[in-house]
This record gives C-alpha cells, sequence and structure tokens, in this order.
C-alpha cells in the first residue's frame, strides 16, 4: 500500500484539505480532534468526492470521523455479530455448514467510521497455516469467502499464495471476495490484481457501496477490469442515518448498479457496534423505507433486506422478524432457532 495515497490522522487531512485550497474553517475541521480507538485512514481518492462546506455531505459522515463515536451506549457491543463464538482456528469463521470465512488481514482501504469490526483493525491474529489446514480438512465446506479487513488490500503475492492454495482444494467450489475498495479505492484494481484472482472456480466479489456518489468513473473502470476476470458481481449496502435512509437515494444507488453490471445483494440493517449509535434507525422506519422501494424499481434491483442476529445466529430477513412489543422482535434463523432482536433506537 503505498501510503502516499491515504490520510492517516486528522492532522494530515487538515494539511491535505488545506493543500487542495479548502478553507478547513469553513469546513468545519478547526476543532476536529483524532478519535480515541478508531483512527483516521481516508484515501485521497475519496477525499476528493467530499463536498468539504457540506457539513452533512454523505460520504464526509462514513469516512471522517465524529466525536459522537466515544460515546458507546450499553447496548453496543464489541463483536457485534458474535464472530467469535464461530472461530475454529484464527482467521477462519465457520457460521454456516457450507462456507466460512477467511480472514486474512486487517488492513482495510478506509476506516468506515460504521464498522462493525473495528475491534478486530488493531490487531491481525489470523494463522494462515491453521486456517488453510482447517478448509483443506472440512469437507462440507464449499465456498471460502475472504473477509478481514478488506482482502483487496493483500499484496500482490501474497493473494496470489492464497489463491493457488485454495485452487487446489476440489471441494472448494466458489471464492468469494467481501471488499470497499473499489468504490473508495478503485485504482488498487489493476490487470496485475486481476491475473492474481484468477482461478478455475467460480468468483464472485461482492462490493460495499452506500451511496449513488460513490459509482464514480473510476468505479466503473475498476467494474471492467474485474470482469476480465469472468468474476460475478454483487454489492452490499448498509441502511445509515444521514447517509442513504431515504428511499429515493437507495433506488438511485440499486438502479445505477445494476446498470453497470452489479447486482445489489444485502441491505445490512446496522449492527450494534460500539460508537456507531449516531447512524442508526429504527426496525420499523428501515422497513417502510425498504418498502417503499418495491414497485418503485424492478424487483432485480432490490436486495434482500438482513439483520446480522447479535450472538452469531446468522443472517435473517428483516421482513421475517414479527414485533413482539414496541422494540421487540422475533424470528427463526436458518437452524430453526427462536431469535430474539432488541430495536434499540
Amino acid at each position: 500500500m503505498d501510503k502516499n495515497n491515504f490520510i492517516f490522522s486528522s492532522a494530515q487531512l487538515k494539511d491535505y484539505l488545506t493543500s487542495k485550497g479548502i478553507d478547513t474553517e469553513k469546513a468545519f475541521l478547526e476543532n476536529h480532534t483524532e478519535p480515541a480507538k478508531f483512527f483516521t485512514l481516508i484515501p485521497k481518492y475519496y477525499l476528493n468526492l467530499i463536498n468539504w462546506y457540506d457539513p452533512a455531505d454523505p460520504l464526509r459522515q462514513m469516512a471522517v470521523a465524529s466525536s459522537l463515536e466515544d460515546t458507546i451506549y450499553d447496548y453496543e457491543l464489541q463483536d457485534p455479530i458474535g464472530d467469535h463464538s464461530h472461530e475454529p482456528v484464527p482467521g477462519i469463521i465457520h457460521r454456516y455448514p457450507d462456507r466460512c470465512l477467511l480472514m486474512l488481514t486487517n488492513v482495510c482501504a478506509i476506516h468506515c467510521r460504521f464498522c462493525f469490526r473495528k475491534n478486530l483493525l488493531t490487531e491481525n491474529k489470523a494463522m494462515y497455516e491453521q486456517a488453510m489446514e482447517y478448509i483443506k480438512r472440512t469437507a462440507d465446506l464449499w465456498e471460502v469467502i475472504f473477509s478481514g479487513g478488506d482482502p483487496f488490500m493483500l499484496t500482490d503475492y501474497f493473494l496470489n499464495q492464497v489463491m493457488n492454495r485454495l485452487d487446489s482444494f476440489d471441494h472448494i467450489r466458489i471464492i468469494r471476495f467481501h471488499t470497499r475498495t473499489p468504490a473508495v479505492f478503485p485504482r488498487r484494481i489493476t490487470d496485475k490484481f486481476i491475473r492474481n484472482i484468477r482461478s478455475r472456480k467460480q468468483i464472485i466479489v461482492v462490493i460495499h457501496i452506500n451511496h449513488p456518489r460513490e459509482i464514480t468513473p473510476e468505479f466503473i473502470r475498476s467494474l471492467r477490469l474485474l470482469k476480465k476476470a469472468k468474476v460475478m458481481l454483487l454489492s452490499q449496502t448498509v441502511l445509515l442515518k444521514g447517509v442513504n435512509d431515504n428511499t429515493e437515494i437507495l433506488a438511485e444507488l440499486f438502479k445505477e448498479l445494476v446498470a453497470v453490471g452489479v447486482k445489489p445483494y444485502y441491505l445490512h440493517h446496522l449492527d450494534p457496534a460500539a460508537g456507531t449509535h449516531y447512524f442508526r434507525i429504527s426496525v420499523e422506519e428501515g422497513k417502510k423505507i425498504y418498502q417503499r422501494l418495491r414497485g418503485t424499481i424492478s424487483g432485480h434491483c432490490i436486495p434482500e433486506y438482513v439483520i446480522d442476529s447479535p450472538g452469531g445466529h446468522g443472517k435473517i430477513p428483516v421482513m421475517w422478524f414479527e414485533r413482539m412489543s414496541e422494540n421487540e422482535y422475533e424470528a427463526v434463523n436458518f437452524e430453526g432457532k427462536k431469535i430474539r432482536y432488541t430495536d434499540y433506537c
């Protein structure tokens, strides 16, 4: 990773904006301070997409730290989706029978302020050989999902080594990547990078993208390169207050994604990660926004709206949840268990 392409602190952010002729006082950055627990990381490419004279700019909200992050409510969790309860070896999360997460990096292209794994990004405990041996010996696995951290930020050499290793496992048929990189740092996607993710297996790339303004000519160029590797392109989006909690914004995002060859896959209700409360909307508000999409846009543009249930019980479609009281919901997960969900918004 060329560090010259990134901003790593509030001080660097102010200096960079000043060099671009932006008045940091008018950009409401004069009193901006570094967050206590989750440092700033923003590609300069992404900074250039932000309207710095709009304090409510949605891209700014996602990328620039807020003092609100340092307030953590009792219901917010360090491990909001129960990863640790499904970690047979460091670097593997095996929640569902036929697929597992392979988490080999704690590096991202950007530190999203709503991140649900920010507790993992301070250190990398993955044990590569143990993780690969686990995949090799677990015959029920059909799909391996690169996550992290952002797997697209792995070095070209290491990524090539891992892909070659996975290619040798006959029981693995699908290799999936979850990444925010094409939307926030598209120059990472090069011809060399594409050569390193080619495989005789089916490759799926799920791009994390939250707002129509993240669809740029550079983003579209990265998609064209990914298509050279014959990948299936999907997207996932987090429903965020002040960013995309609006049917019109989501409709524009999903239509534009389909128009450039990306199938909207998941719309996530915000996980109860520590310090993310200011991005949260209620389940009922989210359902109204989602329901208005039906008929507004084509069915193939509409993702599944899900809650990744706290405690590690997996993703459950929001529409499966029955409201039991004002803020209590219940649904049955894929294992047939009744799962209770409390909406703290």
